[in-house]
């Protein structure tokens, strides 16, 4: 009878614990970091005299899951982590890897030609190149002046 009870204790504290996940994940919107849930990948930003560079750690995502896109500064990276058991695998002992879709949003320092950039995907390294743009500051635009009246 004691282990019994003792085994329904541990049920109702593994609900609480549960509970706890899923009102944090809750709060979380679709498009925001999930790194924030614990989900992290880890990333470089390198830079190069004619672009920024992007690795990100990504081993074990179906490449044709992932999506990376401009949002005028940010770079949003989304994609899923895919994980199967083995076959004849009954339970887990313990899980630290994540698993599931995920996002990252990263912010692009310096002006970047969008349109001209390109990703690569390679053993378990996403690399994202974003050429510069050439700089704006300093040169000088005139500006017409229309007169009215």
């Amino acid at each position: 009878m004691r282990s019994m009870v003792s085994s329904f204790l541990e049920l109702v504290r593994l609900q609480s614990e549960m509970n706890k996940l899923f009102e944090a994940l809750q709060h979380l919107q679709s498009d925001q970091d999930l790194s924030q849930a614990g989900f992290a990948t880890p990333y470089d930003i390198l830079e190069a005299p004619e672009a920024i560079l992007v690795e990100v750690d990504l081993p074990g995502v179906d490449p044709a899951s992932l999506q990376v896109e401009m949002k005028g500064q940010d770079l949003v990276i989304r994609g899923e982590h895919e994980r199967t058991p083995a076959s004849g695998i009954v339970a887990y002992h313990l899980m630290e890897r994540s698993r599931g879709p995920f996002s990252r949003r990263l912010q692009v320092e310096g002006a970047v030609d969008s349109h001209q950039a390109s990703a690569t995907y390679a053993e378990g390294v996403l690399t994202i190149r974003l050429p510069r743009l050439p700089e704006r500051r300093g040169r000088v635009t005139r500006i017409p002046v229309q007169v009215k009246g």
